[in-house]
């Protein structure tokens, strides 16, 4: 069976969805339409057969008439599940004028009255028993080692003082460390202290062989300390308003530090592995 499974959410929420992705893996090829930079962490992960943006796609075409485009693609494949709102029905009806037999649609996140594991939600909308121990495997970059220090998130609320993560990283560098400090579109105007090494990279799959071959990650509540965890690296995750119980990242050396507002920098030393 052929697959499309369309997920244009934040890097962290298509993380939480790769446990439920991982099982249709096993029966089925399929095919990541979405932000195709993020959804490519799948298909280098093995779950995936390959990625595609949704513009190219013409995937927009749903919500009036699929167009040429858009029917030579969807016409590819059995089903589709999309992680997408359709109260009017438009995609569903949609997909199935462009020949997909099965389509479902879900809400891309779990409703406000949540209260299980985010994860969860994903493989309860599909049917699918709940996993432990989900990982992924990414080969490690051979040129890299030491720390990784993430001081930012999807949004502000969930961000830590960067003066914190300063004393974190002063912290380890006395013991002999080396810290990097990872930085994409949305860390651009912070202001990192003296001395910081900044890590910049061309793609989140460049990121993900970087955090598998890491000492160790320090981070929010994030998508990349989704993907550090997911990766098996050792993963400090620092939560203050959202909920842990929902939204923490899950892998076999994960450590959560969570307190409101926010936990202090020695609670957080202490979790470091």
């Amino acid at each position: 069976m052929r697959t499309l499974f369309v997920h244009s959410g934040g890097m962290g929420d298509f993380l939480l969805a790769c446990p439920a992705l991982a099982h249709l893996s096993h029966n089925r090829t399929v095919t990541l339409a979405g932000h195709r930079e993020r959804l490519e962490i799948a298909v280098e992960a093995g779950l995936a057969e390959s990625a595609v943006r949704l513009d190219a796609i013409d995937f927009g075409s749903l919500f009036s008439t699929p167009s040429p485009r858009l029917q030579a693609f969807a016409s590819n494949f059995d089903e589709a599940i999309v992680w997408m709102g359709d109260d009017d029905g438009l995609i569903t009806q949609g997909l199935h004028a462009c020949g997909v037999e099965e389509v479902r649609c879900f809400p891309g996140l779990p409703r406000a009255n949540w209260t299980k594991h985010a994860t969860a939600y994903y493989l309860d909308c599909l049917g699918l028993p709940e996993t432990d121990g989900f990982q992924i495997t990414i080969a490690p970059n051979k040129t890299f080692n030491g720390w990784i220090i993430h001081p930012g998130s999807g949004s502000a609320r969930k961000n830590w003082p960067v003066e914190r993560f300063a004393e974190v990283a002063d912290y380890l560098q006395h013991r002999g460390r080396t810290v990097r400090w990872c930085l994409g579109p949305a860390e651009e105007a912070f202001q990192l202290p003296d001395g910081a090494v900044p890590l910049r990279l061309a793609s989140p799959v460049a990121l993900a062989h970087c955090l598998a071959a890491a000492e160790g990650y320090v981070g929010n509540d994030s998508g990349v300390s989704h993907l550090a965890a997911m990766l098996g690296c050792p993963t400090v995750a620092i939560f203050g308003p959202t909920d842990p119980g929902i939204w923490a990242p899950r892998g076999p050396r994960v450590r959560v530090v969570h307190e409101t507002p926010w936990p202090t920098v020695e609670k957080v030393l202490t979790a470091l592995p």
